[in-house]
């Protein structure tokens, strides 16, 4: 059996993926700083933000949760429960709040998001690479939601 080929390492991978997640967050706070287009563009970019953040939430709060399904320590409880109070809150923050409440809901989730994996990194229960990567995309994306709340 022939092994796979090879071309960009795992770790690349996840790097460079995890990079491109931000790309959407600083296009959109590009766009609304750069005030280019009418105001329903602007709406439309505020949107497209809008649902971005919800499903990047909702995507990270879940890869909690499968992290820990097959653990069987004290953490378990809490970062189930934590995962998906974050994913249900990010999702009435969605649906209740104005776009400028709603990036600051979301720039708090990422925040809290990336405690828990510091708790879990800490508690030896994460790969502390990961969590590095984390920390500076984290950063990335909580200041282009910054820049976009307060643009929008």
């Amino acid at each position: 059996m022939e092994k796979p080929l090879k071309l960009i390492s795992s770790k690349s991978t996840k790097s460079l993926l995890t990079y491109a997640g931000s790309i959407p967050f600083l296009l959109g706070a590009f766009l609304l700083i750069a005030d280019i287009g009418t105001q329903k563009s602007i709406s439309n970019i505020q949107h497209l933000l809008s649902v971005y953040g919800l499903v990047i939430g909702s995507f990270m709060a879940g890869t909690l949760w499968g992290q820990q399904l097959d653990e069987n320590s004290g953490w378990q409880r809490y970062v189930l429960l934590c995962s998906n109070t974050i994913a249900l809150a990010l999702w009435a923050a969605f649906v209740i709040f104005s776009f400028t409440s709603l990036m600051v809901a979301y720039a708090i989730s990422f925040l809290a998001l990336l405690l828990v994996d510091y708790q879990l990194s800490e508690n030896g229960m994460s790969n502390v690479a990961y969590f590095k990567l984390r920390f500076r995309v984290t950063i990335i994306v909580v200041l282009a939601i910054g820049i976009s709340a307060l643009a929008g």
